[in-house]
Formats: structure tokens, C-alpha cells, sequence
């Protein structure tokens, strides 16, 4: 179980960063990609496609790392090492929440109606270990 994240870093996470998931491809090269996230707390859960490069990873090994960091100065970054594990296919109310955090109300909306035909699979990332950069309580 990993110690517990400070109440900036918390914040922060919960922010509508997007996020860098890094996880290794069988013959061991790193494979880094942008995500969306959420997280409820315990859990980040990103969504994907059936097919993906990442999800080959992660049925190889169960493990990544998912860096959210901002883009502009003061530079703060989370870097949450874990294991992560493939869940079930997405329905449209977990979408249009995430999209809505990232988009607004209007456009993510369109663009879970626009998604909707679309083989969305969740990945669960547990974090074990958190490292952080730029933050006043960590």
C-alpha cells in the first residue's frame, strides 16, 4: 500500500491534466502515450481502444507509470508508479463525466456523441508508489 498523497497533490491530480502512461512493450522498449484520467481517490482509470498498443503492454506486463505534469511555469509534476490492469468497456455516463472535466459541458458532450460506436475499454492503475515535484506539503 502506498503512503498516503498530500492534500496539494490531491488537488492537483484532480485537476484535468492530461497525463503521459508509460508502459513496456514486450521486447522491453518503453511506449509512452497522452491520456485522460480519473481518479476516484484510490485509482486512476484511463480510457482506450481494444487493440492498442498499450493494452498489448499491459496483458505483457501489469505494470506502468502515469506522469500528469503541468505545461507551463511553476512546473509541478506527479509521477505515480503501478500496476494497472485491463477492466471492462467503458459506458457512455463515465465518458461524458471525463470528457466534460476536459472539454466543458458542450463540447463534451458532442464528443461522447460522436464517440459513442467506439470499443472503449478501461485501464485501472493502482498506484504503489507516488513522487512529486513542485508542491508546498510534499
Amino acid at each position: 500500500m502506498p503512503a498516503p498523497i498530500t492534500a496539494d497533490v490531491e488537488a492537483f491530480v484532480r485537476q484535468p491534466h492530461v497525463a503521459a502512461l508509460a508502459t513496456v512493450r514486450p521486447d522491453g522498449r518503453p511506449h509512452v502515450t497522452p491520456v485522460w484520467y480519473d481518479f476516484d481517490g484510490r485509482e486512476f482509470t484511463v480510457a482506450t481502444f481494444r487493440n492498442t498498443q498499450k493494452l498489448k503492454n499491459l496483458s505483457h506486463k501489469g505494470f506502468a507509470t502515469l506522469c500528469i505534469f503541468t505545461h507551463n511555469s511553476p512546473y509541478r509534476n506527479v509521477i505515480v508508479e503501478s500496476t494497472a490492469r485491463v477492466g471492462s468497456p467503458l459506458d457512455n455516463v463515465w465518458r461524458e463525466r471525463v470528457a466534460i472535466r476536459y472539454l466543458g459541458e458542450h463540447a463534451g458532450r458532442v464528443y461522447v456523441q460522436e464517440t459513442a460506436g467506439w470499443d472503449w475499454i478501461a485501464i485501472h492503475i493502482r498506484p504503489l508508489r507516488w513522487t512529486s515535484t513542485g508542491f508546498s506539503d510534499g
